[in-house]
């Protein structure tokens, strides 16, 4: 029985890994010399092996291995209530060297992304959220590989159409020039070209919020079919004509009582293309008029003529437009 009791002991240290060579020869020629001793060895190390799952939770550490412990009652009791004794001390173990001995990196930070849509381009970006972002001409989108923080945050630079995956624990900002649009889930529109020097918030579903950047209170809450401009330092919210604001999502032009201005930067981005005016002249010209996605620059800059008494010329790749005296 000594003799027994002796092998079960290497056995237990051969599974802790505290067995000395000259053990465990001596379990390797006990294991050679019978069947039955392979089957009472492998008896062992199934209940041995149950601490191997034990969680850091001691609660639910003792529920397994008792749950084993039950299955293997043929065992020797003092065989059972050693492995307890060495699954204990293993989980204290881990939990004081995780505590006291591993050092406590710092969070990763995520890689930043950027996309970058040339005039004349239009890009569509799927986030790692599933969020879906389409990027007009001559726009930038700068956002995370992956979200691990609380909220999800991405800086724009020109005109976005975002479908934003719904999550309530986690809200989704949208940081575009002076403002900040915070979502949970929704389809927004927002434009911040710098040369436009305004910045627009269109809501389309769902429920978004604006704040200028810096401050925490005194935010605007938009309601679909609800479009917020922040110009002169000030944010303003109008009723939004939703097409107007979301033709460019399907490749066309829909222009309202646009300054001329603003027409010419718009077309320079869409075609790419270099377009030279006299501010001055166009000051009090504006334009209204949509357009399909398969006119060219010049076919555009035609029907223009028709309402707008404009002329143009191409010289050196750039494309001059002046005003016809009446």
């Amino acid at each position: 029985m000594k003799e027994l009791n002796d092998i079960e002991t290497i056995i237990i240290r051969s599974l802790d890994k505290t067995a000395t060579e000259q053990e465990l020869a001596v379990l390797h020629g006990w294991l050679k010399a019978s069947a039955e001793n392979k089957t009472h060895f492998y008896q062992i190390k199934d209940t041995w092996d149950a601490a191997g799952i034990l969680s850091p939770d001691t609660a639910n550490a003792w529920k397994q291995l008792n749950k084993q412990v039950d299955a293997n009652k043929k065992l020797p009791r003092w065989i059972i209530e050693t492995i307890k004794i060495a699954a204990v001390a293993v989980l204290v173990a881990v939990a004081t060297y995780t505590v006291f001995k591993i050092p406590q990196k710092p969070p990763v930070e995520p890689a930043m992304a950027k996309v970058v849509v040339p005039n004349g381009s239009q890009s569509t970006v799927i986030l790692a959220d599933g969020t879906t972002v389409r990027l007009n001409s001559g726009s930038e989108l700068v956002y995370p590989s992956q979200f691990n923080s609380d909220v999800r945050k991405v800086e724009l630079t020109g005109e976005g159409y975002f479908k934003v995956k719904h999550n309530t624990a986690h809200p989704f900002i949208v940081s575009a020039g002076e403002i900040d649009v915070k979502v949970l889930g929704t389809e927004f529109n927002v434009m911040a070209y710098p040369d436009l020097e305004r910045i627009e918030t269109t809501l389309v579903e769902g429920s978004v919020a604006l704040n200028k950047r810096g401050t925490a209170n005194g935010h605007i809450v938009l309601k679909p079919g609800e479009k917020a401009v922040f110009e002169n330092n000030e944010l303003v919210v109008a009723p939004a004509d939703i097409e107007l604001e979301t033709t460019w999502t399907q490749k066309g032009f829909y222009f309202q009582s646009t300054s001329f201005e603003e027409l010419v930067s718009r077309l320079e981005r869409w075609y790419d293309v270099d377009i030279i005016i006299n501010d001055d002249d166009f000051v009090d010209i504006t334009f209204t008029g949509k357009f399909r996605n398969k006119e060219s620059i010049w076919q555009v800059l035609d029907v223009i003529k028709m309402t707008t008494p404009i002329d143009y010329k191409t010289k050196e790749g750039k494309i001059y437009i002046t005003l016809i005296n009446q």
